[in-house]
């Protein structure tokens, strides 16, 4: 026996906002059609890779396409990964500006400081076999939020960001309130950023550097 349910829809009722969705077909827009025009059955049941040969999808055991899937990993262990199909990942990317005040001219002199952590929002879906409550993802995802070891943020899509390093840091986990008959779909939204730098011994400086001449 399976159960369906409209995912755009409890997306909206736990979130109070609706994901971006284009149509399979692609749409119009000025009489110009964005899409490649091919069919999507077409490429259905097939492993989508990047550029780095890192797949975009997942294929079920009855031909369905899981697209951009998050996958959490704790050490890199790949053995015991939480892996999240029903899920929506944005990503904010931002970085310092230093302004510099200009005599007697308009505007001002714009320097780039630097590039700010990027940030992942991950909302989604637990969802549990069976029709149960999916207890052990949960505390899964508990335990990825609680932990002191490294954590990495893999599913194809993270890594077109995060391309020398996939290590993130898991800043905030809620689990909101849930209505309703549906206790095996526990939904959770997830905020975490990039960790490039490691430690910060990485950033000291030489003592040669501080040697005066």
């Amino acid at each position: 026996m399976y159960t369906q349910f409209d995912l755009a829809e409890l997306y909206k009722t736990y979130f109070s906002k609706t994901p971006y969705h284009i149509p399979d077909s692609g749409f119009k827009d000025n009489e110009i059609t964005v899409g490649s025009g091919e069919s999507a059955n077409k490429h259905r049941g097939k492993i989508r890779n990047n550029k780095a040969g890192i797949a975009f999808n997942r294929v079920t055991t009855k031909g369905q396409d899981i697209w951009f899937p998050a996958e959490f990993r704790i050490n890199g262990n790949a053995n015991d990964p939480l892996i999240i199909d029903a899920c929506t990942i944005a990503v904010n990317l931002s970085k310092t500006i230093v302004r510099t005040a200009v005599s007697e001219r308009k505007g001002t002199v714009k320097e780039m400081f630097n590039i700010d952590d990027y940030k992942f929002t991950i909302r989604g879906f637990l969802i549990g076999k069976g029709r149960t409550v999916p207890e052990d993802d949960i505390s899964k995802l508990k335990t990825i939020f609680e932990t002191g070891e490294p954590v990495s943020l893999n599913g194809g899509y993270p890594e077109l960001f995060l391309e020398k390093s996939n290590r993130v840091a898991i800043t905030s986990l809620e689990f909101p309130e849930v209505q309703g008959k549906a206790y095996w779909i526990r939904p959770f939204t997830l905020t975490c950023e990039s960790d490039f730098i490691a430690d910060v011994k990485d950033l000291e400086v030489p003592n040669n550097a501080n040697t005066n001449k």
